[in-house]
């Protein structure tokens, strides 16, 4: 045991830090990503994402309609969102972010651009993109200059890693009229998606905000858990279209709508208290990214779903390197340990699903909790520990295993194959005595049958033959001694407790006494001989166990019993029946068979008298006219046992051809010539074993 318990604890040991070393190199990340995008989506709920942030979007709905009727086309004059920025703020919107670039003069002039910087510094909630780049290009000083009012405090939350050599801003109208900047400057995980944003980057001496930082403003938690790269872990509830969005072509034609005294489409105090993110989401205007939810995604639906993320306290904590690892090795050991201990098929696969679950269900009750924990790299370390303890085992002690199969799988049940398995002190030398029901056949005229038979054909028979015969013992629980030539030797309720060994014998016996009859036609078609079989049976006890020595045995009954049962098979030759059973097995058996007592005998080298009975079949499969003959058969051995031998000898005649009313009709008419010996107790002696 506690060698075992060792051996779990270093292949548990070797199979997490393997894992290790392949999560070291990255080996799981890309897995590690899909498992993630997996929990989010388990625990995808539309319904709690914020309704206080909504979409506006240059769709192709947008797009279409302003290129039919307005004769515009893309890109648009910046006046136009003049007008969205004054119709949001008629509906008291709590900030408006443009989330595409505004850092080039307006294709139709300078007083385009002045007409949007004019109504942002009205609005005074209007919030524009700015771009850091790690490239080593120019940037506009004179704007930089204006960014230093943006510039968050040093307090300000994680920064990002990366170190940035240059920014693109918008034109130097929007900055001065700008609320505020927000940085886009972000990067989708390896596989190309969208999983986390920066908070906060550091240029020069500016810390500036990310989007959503930015459109938090004051509301932004003092204190918000990051990743080693200063990224925040994205929160997404739903797929692409779980905020409210409108097509900005609704927008435009409200604010028309107004102008001119109309009803509009859309009210404008649907945006009350609303942050208003205006984005692209055409797929011509290239702003289309992947989150774990959706392939396509609008950029600043993934922006979006930041800001609620940080207004709500809804991110994760990426869980600490040295807490995964040391829940690994706590699965891994585990797991090494429990197969090493763990014998039986059944139970090595439910070990292997159990431990499997495990890092799965701490992953998902992580996440639940607000935490990354990895699933891959412990879900590798159990792997490796269960796939190494169970080679370990079938090289160690599938070795045993093997064995112990080989030998016993041709005359053991599958039942007691798995006792041994289960305990390999079985096999040891030694015996114990308990009690058994012993089985012995025999071919009638089998040495004849030999003498006739080319070898080839006498194997095949024989082979058949001992099949059939075989099948049906262990079919039966029982257990298959040895073959002696044609003979099979068996017995019942050893290794294994069997109830009703004795009832489960004859049964055994009597379906093997039919099975025989069936194949007889077949056989002697083919081979040109139908056998016939004598079988004994006895119950009583017996030493059984593993006889031999210590390089070769066999498992075995002996004793009295079995003898006894030797005896009775060949003594069927002599009454001419072909089942005989002690009495020790009839009573045993009960009413379940139906038999009949055949003689009151004493074998050679036993003085005492035992009764033996002929098993004529199961009670319940026998006729009306089978019961009958048995009535008639029992009185008419009454009537001799009183010596009423003229009577006996009538009743034993009208049974007809029956080989053991015979038998009694010749000793009815011999004791009737001579009369019995004064000292006759009614015992016959056997002559022969």
């Amino acid at each position: 045991m506690r060698n075992k318990l060792l051996r779990g604890l270093l292949v548990g040991l070797a199979a997490v830090l393997a894992a290790a070393a392949l999560d070291s190199l990255h080996a799981f990340r890309a897995l590690e990503w899909k498992t993630w995008d997996a929990r989010m989506r388990l625990f995808a709920d539309p319904s709690r994402a914020s309704r206080d942030i909504v979409l506006v979007l240059v769709d192709e709905y947008s797009l279409d309609l302003y290129k039919k009727e307005q004769t515009l086309t893309w890109p648009w004059p910046r006046e136009i969102y003049s007008y969205i920025v004054r119709y949001l703020k008629s509906g008291g919107a709590a900030a408006c972010y443009f989330d595409f670039a505004l850092s080039d003069d307006a294709i139709r002039g300078v007083a385009d651009d002045q007409a949007l910087a004019r109504a942002a510094a009205e609005a005074g909630n209007v919030l524009f993109p700015i771009a850091l780049s790690t490239d080593d290009k120019e940037s506009d000083e004179s704007a930089i200059t204006v960014l230093k009012r943006f510039s968050l405090p040093a307090s300000a939350p994680a920064r990002s890693t990366e170190t940035f050599r240059s920014i693109t801003t918008p034109l130097l109208d929007y900055l001065q009229a700008a609320k505020a900047v927000a940085n886009v400057r972000a990067l989708p995980d390896g596989d190309g998606i969208y999983r986390r944003l920066p908070l906060s980057l550091a240029f020069r001496d500016l810390i500036l905000p990310s989007v959503p930082l930015a459109l938090a403003g004051s509301a932004a938690p003092a204190s918000v858990p990051t990743d080693k790269a200063g990224n925040m872990i994205v929160r997404f509830w739903g797929p692409t279209g779980t905020y409210r969005t409108y097509p900005i072509a609704a927008l435009l034609n409200s604010w028309a709508q107004i102008q001119e005294g109309k009803a509009p489409q859309v009210p404008p105090a649907e945006f009350a208290g609303k942050t208003v993110l205006i984005g692209l989401s055409a797929v011509g205007l290239f702003d289309l990214k992947s989150s774990p939810l959706s392939a396509v995604i609008p950029g600043a639906e993934i922006e979006a779903a930041a800001l609620d993320t940080l207004l709500h306290k809804s991110y994760f904590k990426p869980a600490a390197p040295t807490a995964t690892f040391a829940l690994a090795l706590l699965f891994a050991v585990a797991a090494g340990i429990a197969i090493s201990r763990i014998r039986k098929t059944a139970f090595v696969v439910a070990a292997f699903v159990l431990f499997l679950a495990l890092p799965a269900a701490a992953a998902i009750v992580a996440f639940a909790g607000g935490t990354w924990l990895d699933f891959v790299f412990p879900e590798a370390g159990v792997l490796f520990a269960l796939i190494g303890a169970s080679v370990l085992n079938y090289s160690i002690e599938g070795k045993e295993r093997r064995f112990i199969k080989g030998v016993f799988s041709h005359y053991l049940s599958p039942a007691v194959i798995e006792r041994l398995i289960d305990d390999p002190k079985l096999v040891r030398l030694g015996g114990e005595q308990r009690e058994i029901t012993s089985f012995f056949s025999d071919v009638a005229g089998f040495t004849s049958i030999s003498e006739h038979l080319a070898p080839a054909d006498l194997v095949r028979l024989l082979n058949d033959y001992l099949s059939e015969m075989t099948d049906l013992i262990l079919d039966g629980g029982g257990t298959l001694d040895k073959y002696e030539g044609d003979a099979i030797v068996a017995f019942w309720n050893a290794p294994l407790d069997i109830p009703g060994h004795a009832l489960r014998a004859c049964r055994t016996a009597l379906a093997c006494g039919r099975r025989l009859a069936e194949i007889r036609p077949g056989l002697e078609a083919r081979y040109g001989y139908g056998l016939r079989m004598r079988i004994g049976l006895n119950t009583g006890p017996a030493v059984v166990g593993n006889m031999g020595s210590g390089r070769r045995f066999d498992y075995t009954a002996m004793g009295d019993t079995v003898n006894l049962a030797a005896r009775l098979e060949s003594a069927g030759k002599q009454y001419g029946v072909s089942l005989l059973a002690g009495e020790s097995t009839v009573a045993a058996a009960g009413e379940a068979i139906l038999a009949r007592e055949a003689d009151l005998i004493r074998v050679v080298g036993k003085a005492r008298p035992v009764r033996i009975f002929e098993l004529l079949s199961e009670r319940a499969q026998a006729s009306a006219a089978d019961l009958e003959r048995h009535r008639l058969y029992g009185e008419a051995l009454v009537l001799f046992r009183e010596r009423s031998l003229g009577r006996a000898l009538d009743a034993f005649g009208a049974l007809g051809a029956d080989a053991l009313a015979q038998i009694y009709v010749e000793r009815c008419r011999a004791f009737l010539r001579a009369g019995p010996p004064p000292d006759w107790d009614g015992v016959f002696d056997l002559k022969s074993k």
